[in-house]
């Protein structure tokens, strides 16, 4: 499910376009880890730039999986570091912090762009 190339979107744009940041989803062999390559620098809310970060994969079901962000991504308050990545349909995931109620999302949609 989760390989290929990923974008997202918040603001109702083209979640695919060129011009938007592209990501590389990997998973570990032993499926503990879940690694995000992007395709360029990534600027971070506290100003951390990076094209590589992981997180830890704390449980998965068919179409959720809780991750945990590694030490790697550094700054991130610790309800922000547990989130739960929601496929919503082929190709489409949500966001929801573990700190939020169940059933509360923000406004970001992965969408895949290519399937590998």
């Amino acid at each position: 499910m989760l390989k290929g190339n990923w974008a997202e979107s918040a603001q109702g744009k083209f979640g695919c376009s060129p011009d938007n940041l592209h990501q590389r989803l990997s998973p570990s062999r032993d499926l503990r880890t879940l690694f995000f390559e992007n395709d360029r620098k990534w600027k971070s809310s506290n100003g951390q730039e990076l094209e590589r970060y992981s997180a830890t994969i704390i449980s998965s079901s068919p179409n959720v999986l809780i991750i945990k962000y590694n030490a790697d991504l550094t700054g991130i308050p610790e309800q922000y570091r547990e989130w739960e990545m929601r496929f919503i349909g082929p190709g489409t995931y949500r966001w929801r912090a573990t700190s939020w109620p169940i059933g509360t999302y923000n406004d970001v949609i992965g969408v895949l762009c290519n399937r590998e």
